[in-house]
């Protein structure tokens, strides 16, 4: 008699973060809230431990599209990223003890231009640097989030919502939640064996 094959608790627990994922992406196409995330190869959950043990991960926010601080719109950024992942939870802040070393960090474009391409991101956060630019009311905003160790991607996320009001507004908070649980999936199929051999035939 076949026996049905056994799952490890944490493939289930992967498989059902990677349900999770999809569906919050479905509720931000309804919202109007359109993300692209891109995982390469060399994304390995695993490494989510490392930096859960780390401390914060190092976080640059680049751009302040609100008529408040810099200083308060990157907190809000880093206190909205903060547990927004799956597991293990991580915590993000725009400044880390020099003693933590860790090579890996992030950058947060808010409000990115057209042009901002995520994949130089990591070795030039000034990439996406450019001048203040009027919006109305009905522009979208655009946000790109780069996942890196030293100058290399490992994931990012770039996408399109609704403009918010502020860096308090609920809709910008969820915005940038959505933008890190996508950053931060917890299985990348290109790394399971069975796709690596294939790859290899």
């Amino acid at each position: 008699m076949n026996r049905p094959a056994r799952t490890s608790p944490l493939s289930l627990t992967a498989r059902i973060a990677s349900v999770a994922v999809l569906l919050a992406g479905l509720t931000a196409c309804a919202n109007q809230t359109l993300l692209s995330p891109v995982h390469l190869e060399n994304y390995d959950p695993q490494d989510l431990f490392y930096l859960a043990n780390k401390g914060p991960v190092l976080t640059e926010v680049v751009g302040n599209p609100f008529d408040e601080s810099k200083l308060l719109v990157d907190n809000r950024v880093t206190s909205a990223m903060t547990g927004a992942n799956f597991f293990p939870k991580l915590t993000f802040d725009t400044k880390v003890p020099p003693e933590q070393n860790s090579p890996y960090h992030v950058i947060v474009v808010l409000d990115a231009a057209g042009n901002t391409r995520p994949e130089r991101l990591c070795a030039n956060p000034r990439d996406a640097d450019r001048p203040e630019a009027s919006h109305s009311p009905g522009d979208a905003f655009r946000i790109v989030a780069v996942y890196c160790v030293n100058d290399r991607r490992l994931s990012s996320i770039s996408g399109t919502a609704p403009r918010p009001d502020n860096a308090r507004d609920p809709r910008f908070v969820n915005l940038i939640r959505q933008a890190t649980l996508n950053l931060f999936p917890t299985d990348n199929p290109d790394r399971r064996d069975e796709n690596r051999l294939r790859r290899l035939q």
